[in-house]
């Protein structure tokens, strides 16, 4: 009798599908009994008992007896691979969910889950043995401090150093938790003690800041180039963002753990990882624009983004770039299995990767990611063409019964396959036209692991012997706002709400406050009157989060001392009883001279709700507390403030919903997180210390009006360090007696700070203590110089500094640092709060003390303004801080104000940069001239779009290459090493403009590179045999700008000449070129001899050297003009190839000059 097996939990509760991905087909869309009944019963078990024998002689043959571990291919007896092994795991626990539909599995469900435990245990037990790494890494994110990626197969200690492997691999110990949520939400039983928890929860430490570490990828390589060097990469951000949102509110004991047992994540962490994974989409990393990682950060496992513009862009560029006929290469001039590669070499050489082009291994693992994904998908045209294409690689070894593929198993997959030797011309010169071999690895006798174990996963859902829903417990392949709702304790993410409303509480400092604001119709609260809730600062939750994940066993010191962001502040937190809202960051009474401005408070505020607004993610919504203290009444901007919470009143702020109401009426609709693992902390280490009310006999002021305002203060004629520097320390001693203008004692401590450190006794009190007064005193007053210049030399870092280092990073930008003249520090990779600390103070302070702290400020606004804006910053690649600046006091002169930039408030130097950035949109509004124009956008390094794909075209046909002063832009190797659209060939461009020493001469050499690479453009038979020396040409135009009787003094004084528009300056660097092609060495690209190519024009219009440059400037055609304007013709023994110059001189320049 056949009986018809009955449709699993899973399934039932699972057929929830993504209308937003546009899933078109599902099984899941069959009515379940029609699923369940696809294949009878006796069918359904002998095709699992199929499997289950090709798991044990592929996989679990091959897993350690005693580690469980699983090494990188069969015929490895030493060596287990983390990665492989997590994959193995997978596969053999995709069986064991489909065996739990039979009712008499004859104990194969248990057993295959035992080996699927095993296996993630000894990996958990590898990396306990290295919990000293955990700890050291959430300090310092090195090599030397990551976890191993592997072990020694049986015992599981190291066996490769960090010298000899590249360990730090994100992805790994992402996916090891991703999956290590879904085995548990199976109902195994992974975790057994409390020790193994805290692991976890630092495991969680570990991966929280993959945003901003440099690792080697998924492909254990760092950059393309494999020459030890380490960079960003989307796909590992991608999976640790996953990760994250998979691992929060877990509890690692199912359904039998206590409160002891959940795994906490920072949600700001999870938004940073989350933003900057979208951002570098659809790049790989600098050095890799596409790379097949990526499909498993952004499909299966990880489905790190929903959002289906990202996705869609990011797999067609895969598929474009990297598919071949017997697999995906993993990434473009991959050497890895070809005949070329020297395999004994660990690191390539310069220029080793352009001989890989086009002759990369393909790898047919991944037609298998494409089936998944078109699965989970419910594309069936995807799941059917690259099913077509993957039968003809799989080789079996013919014995019993047949897969999904229709053919005899054991199955087995080659690794990859590689382009012989003999056949790599002809693959260079037409990809996919010759035969390629299959690899040693991935036959019978040594089995390509990872391929062996989604192969089979592959077939399981091919033959619809497991559902989507059973292999993805928590629905990651759904967006968040689409997954089943889980009843927890904890806060989940469940996505955004289309009418999300922030909530937000006014708390005053003192019932006088709160009565002054009652006047103007904002109700707030005090302290007192939000009891028995408390209001503390984020610090003091950070403090309460050092406690979560210690194990003094392990030497694991808790959550790392990292600030709680802005939609960590906006939850409502019960710990130990107590109900605790937090304050932002912004409202923090920091060492850092920023929130002495009031201004940039009320811009923060906003800036803040926005945030939340836009980037929340939880169950509930957000409750922003915002402070209202009586030292914030004396500002002079207070009446904005005032200003603005009137307008949160009316409901909105800035077109986010905002809802002001009492605490206590907003609780019930809060997201609420429950810290549940400080029941059982037996010290909270720090007693906390809620904000408390002041304490007013009367109410005392009743409008803005009463309020005595901060005074408003001027020095005059005050000291300069210069008449000081050459004093006696007796000399300063006695002037500092008599001295009153704060910047005159600023400076006398920085003198006596240099000569005898901090603790030098100053008339009883140390230098260090007399800056700290100074620094209050200051800020009292808003004297902002002195205020900066005691802040620098207190040697004071701007809070939270670093993300917004690496939001620039991450934007496909570097920023350097450094005082104008001097040597710049250049950032090309995310760095700790330590590290920026001692690059602004080691390098900028002694040049200059202000700017070490107002090079801060703009690493912060230019950070937060990339994130928003990320249009003012198109063209520019470097942010040069110390230019930047430059930048700023130019336009301030412009507008007519003689305030220097370390004079204004930080409200004003922020809005003043977004002025300069903003410059071309709003030019309407200020009068500058082209010289003017020039110096800005030189000082900010702004090109054209096109800039480095033309030097990559003059690079070309230029065989000397490009220069600028004394660097030097080759031929070769940079467009054989390079490709045009590689972040690190354009930072090679924007070095090489660097060195102009005058920020008007960058942008008429931009103008050059331009006109240049247009007439070579227009003219293929032409090319520069020499070195093209930009610098010198630039001085050649200027000459014959003087010949023509421009204004500007002698020929090494260049003023004149860049007052000019662009039209006019176009005109004479065109002469220059043209005078170039004419009198210098000049060959054709097909090296026919130049006077033969001259010669071959004939019929075009003649003209000679001395014509061209005695005819003036050409007058330029209109933008209807269907032709070119006409030049007179002239005989001349030297001709001008036919048609080139009427063709450069009449179409080459637009109207405004451009090309």
């Amino acid at each position: 009798m056949k009986v018809t097996p009955t449709p699993t939990a899973a399934y039932l509760s699972g057929v929830v599908h993504s209308r937003r991905m546009g899933r078109t087909f599902s099984i899941g869309d069959m009515d379940p009994d029609t699923f369940s009944r696809i294949k009878n019963y006796d069918e359904t078990v002998g095709r699992l008992d199929h499997y289950y024998g090709v798991v044990k002689r592929q996989l679990i043959a091959n897993q350690s007896f005693m580690t469980g571990q699983f090494p990188e291919s069969s015929a490895e007896r030493v060596v287990s691979d983390v990665r492989t092994s997590l994959y193995c795991a997978f596969s053999i626990w995709c069986l064991h969910q489909a065996y739990k539909r039979i009712d008499d599995d004859r104990g194969k469900t248990f057993e295959l889950g035992q080996s699927v435990v095993k296996c993630m245990r000894g990996i958990l037990r590898s990396w306990m043995k290295q919990a000293d790494k955990v700890e050291r890494f959430k300090a310092n994110q090195t090599t030397h401090n990551a976890l191993h990626s592997k072990f020694h197969l049986v015992t599981g200690d190291e066996v490769l150093t960090c010298e000899q492997y590249n360990h730090l691999q994100i992805d790994v110990v992402s996916l090891y938790l991703l999956f290590l949520v879904q085995m548990t939400a199976s109902g195994l039983q992974i975790v057994f003690t409390i020790d193994e928890v805290n692991l976890v929860q630092n495991l969680v430490y570990y991966v929280e800041r993959a945003y901003r570490t440099p690792d080697f990828g998924m492909w254990q390589r760092g950059s393309k180039y494999n020459n030890g060097s380490s960079e960003l990469h989307a796909s590992s951000i991608g999976l640790a963002k996953s990760a994250l949102e998979a691992v929060n509110g877990c509890n690692l004991f199912g359904d039998h753990g206590s409160s002891q047992s959940v795994v906490y994540v920072d949600i700001d962490a999870h938004n940073r990882n989350r933003t900057i994974f979208e951002t570098l989409l659809p790049r790989e990393s600098s050095s890799t624009s596409s790379d097949m990682a990526l499909m498993m950060a952004i499909s299966f496992p990880a489905f790190g983004t929903h959002d289906q513009l990202l996705y869609s862009k990011t797999k067609s560029k895969i598929v474009q770039k990297l598919r071949g006929r017997h697999g995906f290469k993993r990434f473009a001039r991959d050497g890895f299995g070809t005949v070329l590669e020297d395999s004994s070499e660990r690191f390539y050489k310069d220029s080793t990767v352009q001989k890989f082009e086009r002759i990369e291994s393909e790898w047919p693992l991944f037609y298998m990611y494409m089936i998944i994904d078109g699965v989970f998908r419910s594309d069936k045209k995807q799941v059917d063409e690259y099913k077509q294409l993957l039968r003809p690689l799989i080789h079996y070894d013919r014995r019993t019964g047949e897969d999904s593929f229709g053919a005899a198993s054991n199955p087995t997959l080659p690794q990859y396959y590689f382009v012989p030797s003999e056949h790599l011309s002809g693959e260079r010169a037409e990809p996919g036209s010759q035969p390629r071999f299959a690899s040693a690895v991935g036959g019978p006798g040594d089995l390509f692991l990872w391929g062996q174990a989604m192969l089979v996963v592959t077939e399981l859902l091919l033959e619809e012997l497991v559902h989507i829903n059973e292999i993805d417990l928590i629905r990651r392949y759904l967006p968040s706002y689409n997954r089943p709702r889980r009843t927890t304790r904890y806060s989940a993410f469940q996505g955004t709400a289309s009418d999300l409303v922030v909530q937000v509480v006014l708390v005053a400092e003192s019932r006088r406050l709160q009565a002054m604001l009652a006047t103007y119709g904002i109700q707030s609260q005090t302290p007192k009157e939000v009891e028995p809730v408390q209001i503390w600062s984020q610090k003091q939750l950070v403090q309460v989060y050092r406690n979560l994940g210690v194990n003094w066993k392990l030497g694991l010191e808790g959550r790392p001392p990292r600030p709680i962001g802005a939609l960590g502040t906006s939850k409502v937190y019960r710990i130990s009883g107590q109900t605790v809202l937090c304050y932002p960051l912004i409202f923090d009474s920091t060492d850092f001279y920023l929130n002495h401005d009031m201004a940039l408070l009320i811009d923060d505020i906003k800036s803040e709700i926005q945030f939340v607004g836009r980037y929340w993610r939880l169950s509930g919504r957000p409750t922003c507390c915002l402070i209202m203290k009586e030292t914030h009444m004396r500002d002079t901007n207070f009446r904005k403030m005032v200003d603005l919470l009137a307008m949160l009143k009316t409901g909105s702020c800035e077109g986010v919903k905002v809802r002001v109401g009492r605490l206590q009426n907003l609780m019930s609709s809060s997201c609420t997180e429950h810290l549940d693992f400080m029941d059982a902390a037996e010290d909270w280490g720090v007693e906390p210390e809620p904000f408390r009310e002041l304490a007013n006999k009367t109410v005392g002021y009743q409008s803005l009006t009463d309020i005595p305002t901060a005074t408003i203060y001027n020095e005059t004629e005050p000291l300069t360090i210069q008449e000081l520097q050459h004093k006696s320390d007796h000399e300063l001693q006695h002037i500092w007696r008599g001295i009153s203008t704060l910047r005159g004692r600023s400076y006398i401590l920085k003198l006596l700070l240099d000569r005898h450190g901090p603790d030098y006794q100053l008339e009883g009190v140390t230098v260090h203590q007399r800056l700290v007064q100074l620094n209050s005193e200051a800020g009292t007053l808003r004297c902002w110089s002195v205020l900066r210049f005691c802040s620098s030399l207190l040697g004071r870092v701007v809070d939270s500094i670093s993300p917004y280092l690496t939001a620039i990073l991450v934007s496909g930008k570097q920023f350097a640092i450094g005082v104008i003249g001097q040597p710049e520090v250049v950032i090309d990779k995310p760095l700790t709060p330590a590290e920026i600390e001692s690059l602004f103070f080691g390098s900028v302070r002694p040049l200059d003390v202000i700017q070490a702290v107002l090079q801060q400020e703009l690493v912060l606004c230019s950070g937060r303004l990339i994130l928003t804006r990320p249009d003012l910053f198109a063209g520019i690649l470097t942010i040069r801080i110390g230019w930047f600046l430059q930048a700023m006091e130019l336009y301030s002169r412009i507008e007519g104000r003689e305030q220097p930039i370390a004079e204004m408030a930080p409200s004003e130097v922020r809005a003043l940069l977004y002025n300069v950035l903003s410059l071309d949109s709003n030019s309407c509004n200020i009068s500058i001239t082209p010289r003017q124009q020039r110096q800005i956008d030189g000082c900010l390094g702004r090109s054209p779009r096109n800039l480095h794909s033309s030097v990559w075209f003059i690079l070309g046909r230029t065989a000397g290459g490009l220069t600028i002063g004394q660097r030097h832009l080759p031929q070769s190797p940079t467009i054989t090493d390079m490709t045009v659209g590689e972040l690190r060939f354009a930072i090679l461009v924007n070095d090489m403009l660097a060195q102009c020493p005058q920020p008007e001469l960058r942008q008429i050499v931009v103008q050059l590179i331009a006109l240049i690479a247009t007439i070579l453009e227009r003219n293929p038979e032409l090319s520069f045999r020499g070195c093209i020396e930009l610098s010198q040409m630039v001085d050649e135009a200027h000459r014959l700008y003087l010949k023509d009787g421009g204004e500007g003094g002698t020929t090494s004084e260049l003023d004149g000449f860049f007052q000019l528009p662009p039209s006019a300056t176009a005109g004479y660097l065109a002469r220059t070129v043209v005078h170039h092609l004419l009198t210098r060495p000049m060959t054709a690209l097909d090296d026919i001899d130049a006077t033969a190519a001259l010669e071959s024009a004939a019929a075009s219009p003649q003209l000679t050297v001395e014509t061209i440059l005695s005819y003036p400037p050409p007058s330029l055609p209109s933008s209807d003009s269907p032709e070119p304007p006409e030049l007179p013709a002239t005989q001349s023994s030297s001709s001008w190839p036919g048609g080139i110059l009427t063709e450069f001189l009449g179409t080459v320049l637009s109207e405004d000059g451009t090309t």
